[in-house]
């Protein structure tokens, strides 16, 4: 077997360092929104944090917008894929659901931001972003949600349910928790959410959830 030339051993070399470029802006951005409880920032202040020059923001994803939008595909690309293969698995359908909000919730606290990432770029651009964060998010979660609920109603464990308000009941359920952050130390005197506090409310809302759905 030839050894690769120059030029190709050049071309792979720039490709891996241009995945590290994107993956530690994006790491950046991350830590930053998860830091300061927010879905915003400036582009000088990612560039301090990823300690890159800031204009690679723009060679990489076009605009900040962008950035916005592959963080959302890295940090919940592999959630729909798992979330697809959950639907499609043979299991009792009320199983399917406790792993399902079990699995939304375990998202939120590892990134609080994603909802609110979500509303800033439907602030910025409702008509380019509307569509993509539909499609790629919010549908396939919708899609896998009401297909579990069809299988509940068919096995004769859940009661016929609206898909409709059963996304909204559930997905903002589990985005209240992380959103709220000042209700729940203004109001309850609570100023960290930790992995004790997550386990006690994944349990509460599988129990309303499901309890509350369950065929009499």
């Amino acid at each position: 077997m030839r050894a690769p030339s120059k030029g190709a051993q050049r071309e792979a070399n720039r490709g891996q360092q241009d995945i590290a470029t994107r993956e530690q802006l994006l790491n950046a951005a991350s830590e930053l929104m998860i830091e300061r409880g927010v879905a915003d920032l400036s582009l000088s202040e990612l560039g301090t944090k990823s300690g890159l020059n800031a204009s690679l923001v723009k060679y990489y994803f076009g605009n900040k917008a962008g950035l916005m939008l592959a963080l959302l595909r890295k940090v919940l690309g592999p959630a729909m894929l798992q979330l697809k293969h959950l639907a499609e698995m043979k299991l009792a359908p009320d199983v399917k659901l406790r792993i399902h909000i079990s699995g939304m919730i375990r998202i939120y606290f590892q990134y609080p931001y994603v909802n609110r990432l979500m509303h800033q770029l439907l602030a910025d651009d409702s008509v380019t972003f509307g569509h993509i964060l539909a499609q790629e998010f919010s549908t396939p979660v919708a899609e896998a949600q009401e297909r579990i609920l069809k299988e509940g109603v068919e096995a004769g464990i859940f009661r016929p349910i609206d898909p409709l308000l059963f996304y909204f009941h559930t997905v903002g359920a589990c985005d209240q928790l992380f959103f709220g952050r000042y209700q729940l130390e203004n109001v309850f005197g609570i100023t960290t959410i930790d992995k004790e506090l997550v386990d006690k409310f994944t349990d509460h809302l599988n129990s309303v959830v499901l309890n509350g759905i369950a065929k009499d």
